[in-house]
């Protein structure tokens, strides 16, 4: 949810209908930011700060001690049930409602470390004993806690592993110094057409790392349905979204945690460990967590706003906005896809506040409708926070001053600074993905998709400008925050990571462009151009969508009669060759796509509901009337050999699985590219199947290229390179 809620939506639209004429176009002319603040700070007051607490409401975000004992209740019936994942998940909600200090947080924590054990997370289970013992676990069970520590650090020595770890940290943590890291075969550049942006000052191959960079901010993204973690999960059938990104994530690292720590004051907000918890709190959390309701309701793009000005804290606002003030001036030249305004000879890369507020706000492509909504939003948050007396400590006593009610200068300069960057946001922020598999049963065909679990913005990586067909590639990766014994955060601050590859080779002086979504192998060239027009506010003319029309012309049609590929014609699909009539009119094309994706979904059914025997019987059908009439290379021959490849895997068919995917390469690589991420994954699922039908030989030829490919758009860590690692020893020891 980038916006805010339906409910606050339609509450600022009928302010904005209720404008006069006169007052709608003195609005739409207006472009400084402090002056769109300031129109509507004169049309917001109390009743609109009530209307914003009453619509929070549903969001209950409280410590509960009545809902705690329920919630730790419901773990113990799925842990009765041996469901120790789901257990797990409702063991640590009870431990985010429970009050601190409570004798029922010391209960959830101890119930969650035996579930823990039974997942054999060892370190996780000792943590959460520490916890449940520091928090006044009752004096006659502790014993059986333990017994379980006694059990646990067993466990330990056994596995060769005896440090207990108490950081928390539930994905790497490196030492690095300052960020971003930027390469040196990388220039910062500007020109009045495309603003700033970077460019290779030498010869750069596929692969090579072109920039690190830690997130200046970032907010997790509510209500993204995940998988536990259990396969069929009796939850999911009860409720498929009983748990989302909020409850599997730290919400300031973002690393996937079995055991979070939840923050001392609200039930929402949970991290992986005290370290994370600290920091976060000192940075922002402090003034947020009581309105973690309304900023919920006020969107994601809002939340990142504030959250970036209480991160950089109201001096250095006040000394970049002095700094900038030649940022109001719009860029010269034709617009392409520059996002950064005009660069003054001292702004260098390196990731500060003066990097995040120089990136255009785009003040005059926004609706003026949309601009009086972000206006009205934070002039009543920021309304919402002085009334409740959050700011005092970040706006400092001199913004117990009045000055126009409510309103100090302080405050004045807050709500300016993040409703510029909620305009900002629209256009520079970075949507932070997950792989996540949905896939049913232990399939080792199981498709991926990618998953949006949060919103940041990267200074340096929003100076790269877009194309359809990118040449460098990010990957994300999580940092958390250690702890000393003294239980104090360590040097690094942990955070959510972004690494920028080079996707394919680049030549001296050549631009390095970043897509920002819509991808020409990914979307028509139409749907792009609409997009970016009206999200970024340029119309794309890339290499890719220039070509839009030779790529069109490829239909991926044969002709059932003779087999040579169909033309396309104003009234169908022509046979080019001598003698042979066939046409194919664009409703009878329909008419047989829409049979076989209909053919392709019930055979998908099939096998989610384990019955792989009969839906492989269906795509034999639906196969057999493809290569009629499709070419290898369209996109549904690929769809139902991938889909036949599942069915045959789930049967534990794995030759006849690799036979199946095979067919589905060709199509991969005309739609995706021979050096794309999507590509890459298939070529490992294939070695996957010949690995597993014990064919050496053929999954010996494959793992080269398929490591390559991956290594283009993955970290080096991800499951996929590491599992091939594993495949190739395993089969280098057989020889």
């Amino acid at each position: 949810m980038d916006l805010p809620c339906f409910e606050w939506q339609k509450h600022v639209e009928k302010k904005w209908d209720g404008l006069s004429t006169a007052e709608k176009t003195s609005f739409s002319s207006l472009l400084d930011v402090d002056d769109i603040l300031s129109f509507a700070r004169s049309q917001t007051d109390s009743r609109d700060v009530t209307v914003l607490t009453d619509i929070s409401k549903k969001y209950q975000m409280r410590k509960d001690s009545e809902s705690a004992p329920g919630l730790r209740e419901k773990g113990n019936e799925y842990f009765r049930a041996r469901d120790y994942t789901t257990a797990t998940m409702f063991y640590s909600q009870g431990v985010c409602c429970a009050p601190p200090g409570s004798e029922e947080l010391a209960l959830c924590y101890a119930n969650r470390s035996a579930a823990l054990l039974h997942l054999h997370l060892h370190q996780e289970c000792l943590r959460d004993i520490g916890r449940a013992l520091e928090h006044g676990y009752p004096t006659h069970l502790k014993q059986k806690l333990l017994d379980r520590r006694q059990q646990c650090l067993k466990h330990q020595r056994d596995d060769g592993s005896t440090k207990e770890g108490g950081s928390g940290i539930a994905s790497e943590c490196d030492g690095s110094g300052s960020l971003p890291h930027v390469s040196p075969a990388v220039h910062l550049r500007f020109s009045p057409e495309k603003g700033r942006h970077l460019v290779a000052r030498e010869d750069v191959a596929a692969g090579e790392i072109l920039l690190e960079e830690r997130a200046f901010a970032c907010v997790l993204i509510p209500g993204t349905g995940m998988r536990s973690g259990a396969q069929n999960s009796a939850v999911e059938e009860e409720n498929p979204d009983a748990f989302g990104t909020e409850h599997l994530l730290c919400h300031h690292c973002l690393s996937r945690t079995n055991n979070p720590v939840p923050c001392p004051g609200c039930s929402y907000t949970r991290y992986c460990g005290e370290g994370c918890q600290q920091v976060a709190w000192q940075r922002h959390h402090c003034w947020e967590c009581p309105f973690e309701g309304e900023l919920r309701s006020l969107g994601v793009l809002a939340h990142l706003a504030l959250r970036v000005v209480f991160r950089t804290g109201l001096k250095e606002v006040q000394k970049v906005r002095e700094m900038a003030r030649w940022t109001s001036a719009p860029p010269g030249g034709q617009e392409t896809s520059p996002r950064t305004c005009q660069d003054p000879p001292e702004l260098q890369l390196d990731g500060s506040y003066m990097c995040v507020y120089c990136l255009l706000p785009h003040v005059s492509g926004h609706p003026s409708s949309l601009r009086f909504l972000c206006a009205v939003t934070v002039a009543t948050l920021c309304q919402s926070l002085k009334e409740a007396g959050v700011l005092q400590n970040f706006l400092g006593d001199e913004c117990d001053k009045q000055w126009g009610g409510v309103w100090c200068p302080e405050l004045g300069m807050l709500g300016a600074a993040v409703l510029r960057h909620m305009f900002q946001l629209r256009c520079n922020s970075q949507a932070v993905t997950v792989l996540r598999d949905c896939g049913v049963g232990c399939s080792s065909v199981s498709p991926v998709q990618e998953v949006r679990v949060a919103t940041a913005i990267f200074p340096t990586l929003s100076m790269l400008n877009h194309s359809c067909r990118p040449n460098i590639g990010t990957v994300f990766r999580t940092v958390g925050v250690p702890v000393s014994p003294r239980g104090q955060p360590g040097a690094v601050c942990g955070g959510v990571m972004v690494t920028a590859r080079a996707s394919r080779d680049v030549i001296s002086g050549q631009e390095l462009l970043h897509c920002y979504g819509p991808h020409y192998s990914r979307m028509p060239t139409s749907e792009r151009q609409l997009l970016l027009l009206e999200q970024y506010f340029f119309r794309c003319w890339c290499d890719a969508c220039r070509e839009h029309q030779r790529a069109a012309a490829a239909s991926g049609l044969r002709c059932p009669r003779c087999g040579c590929p169909l033309l396309c014609a104003k009234l169908g699909y022509l046979c080019p060759r001598s003698g042979c009539d066939f046409q194919l009119a664009h409703g009878e094309l329909s008419r047989r796509l829409q049979g076989l994706e209909e053919l392709l979904d019930q055979a998908t059914r099939l096998i989610e509901t384990d019955r792989p025997d009969q839906a492989a019987q269906e795509l034999q059908v639906a196969i057999r009337d493809a290569s009629r009439f499709l070419e290898e290379t369209h996109p549904l021959q690929g769809q139902l050999a991938d889909v036949a490849a599942r069915a045959q895997a789930a049967m534990g068919n794995w030759r006849q699985a690799a036979t199946q995917l095979s067919r589905s390469i060709p199509a991969i690589q005309v739609q995706y590219g021979d050096d794309s991420a999507e590509l890459g994954r298939q070529l490992f699922k294939l070695v996957q199947l010949h690995f597993n039908g014990q064919q050496p030989p053929e999954a010996t030829s494959l793992i080269p290229k398929a490591r390559h490919i991956l290594s283009l758009h993955c970290d080096p860590l991800c499951e996929e390179l590491q599992e091939l690692r594993a495949i190739e020893d395993c089969l280098q020891g057989a020889q």
